[in-house]
């Protein structure tokens, strides 16, 4: 299959998941890396950025042009993520 059998709008969809594929993994090196060399503060700075992220989509209404059930959702999944980013950095 190549580009001309996908449509201008799927393209655009498909080259940001391939962004977001890339900087996603250009991160978890990093990531792995500091839990490698300093697993403590770096677990302690993903805490502390999780409770970030709860009062800002929370309280302070970070994304304000999500509803207010569209930020608590994003919010979930991004502490969901956090969460899952030092449990799979202990796993593996």
């Amino acid at each position: 299959m190549s580009e001309d059998d996908v449509s201008p709008e799927r393209a655009v969809m498909i080259r940001l998941r391939a962004r977001l594929a890339v900087v996603e993994r250009a991160a978890w090196a990093g990531f792995a890396e500091a839990m490698r060399t300093r697993p403590a503060e770096t677990e302690a700075y993903i805490e502390a950025e999780r409770a970030k992220c709860a009062d800002g989509f929370g309280h302070r209404g970070w994304a304000a042009d999500l509803t207010e059930a569209e930020r608590r959702m994003l919010g979930a999944e991004v502490d969901s993520g956090l969460a899952a980013l030092v449990a799979d950095a202990k796993a593996g």
